[in-house]
């Protein structure tokens, strides 16, 4: 499914939040070698130029040309376009597999064949998201009566995968502990409002119906938030989940 496909990628790169430094750092000391790492699904490459403060080598893959095409440059990665359930890698080539708040579009039965191939006997698969935001008490109560009541028969089923926290999916990987990451942004209300517009059902309710309800939900929401140019902190739930190649 190309969710992020096309004419949103800009708002997308701009509007998504940066993961936790906690998250690599914690990440570098899991594996035997910080040689290659695989960022599948990475978007515009958010995770992929984090990713590369730890590993030699970031190889980021997107099934969507327009996000690669938003994504950031940088000598120690590699970006190409294709689905991540069949890629071009060589067999048991990455050190670690990572997967940012993408793991449920995929479909899960060939991406895990594909990534037992190229994974290395004994790497790593860790894969995160977040659900949500809060703001505060006001704000919030915009957010849920202006903007996710418009959006109740748009989410894609494969959402509440993420907002069970993937517990839904079965890992085929041996488990291991993970700490706890938190994840806050200092966003003002504009920035909060093009977060919300990248979402997958705001998308698909803005191509069916216009983005009317999001004109409304700013103008309200600017009116609880006191300035406009004040940036508050925004908390995501966040969850990640790591297992081993055995």
């Amino acid at each position: 499914m190309r969710s992020f496909d096309g004419r949103s990628s800009g708002i997308y790169s701009r509007a998504r939040p940066t993961y936790p430094a906690e998250l690599y750092y914690w990440l570098s000391h899991q594996v035997k070698s910080s040689g290659v790492v695989w960022d599948a699904a990475c978007g515009t490459g958010q995770a992929s130029i984090d990713l590369a403060a730890y590993f030699d080598k970031v190889e980021a893959s997107d099934i969507s040309e327009s996000q690669i095409a938003e994504a950031t440059p940088h000598r120690k990665v590699h970006y190409q376009v294709f689905p991540s359930e069949k890629t071009n890698y060589p067999d048991h080539y990455f050190d670690a597999v990572c997967i940012g708040h993408a793991l449920h579009w995929f479909d899960l039965d060939l991406f895990w064949q594909e990534v037992k191939r190229v994974l290395k006997p004994g790497g790593l698969l860790v894969c995160w998201g977040y659900n949500w935001l809060t703001v505060g008490e006001q704000e919030d109560l915009v957010i849920s009566e202006h903007v996710l009541s418009h959006l109740s028969s748009y989410w894609p089923v494969q959402s509440r995968l993420l907002w069970n926290q993937y517990r839904d999916i079965q890992f085929p990987f041996e488990p291991i502990d993970v700490p706890k990451f938190d994840l806050y942004c200092n966003w003002s209300v504009s920035q909060t409002m093009d977060f919300i517009r990248s979402w997958t059902a705001a998308q698909l309710r803005i191509q069916d119906e216009g983005d009317d309800f999001l004109v409304q939900a700013n103008t309200v929401l600017r009116s609880v938030w006191s300035d406009p140019l004040h940036k508050k902190q925004i908390h995501l739930p966040f969850f990640v989940r790591a297992g081993r190649m055995k």
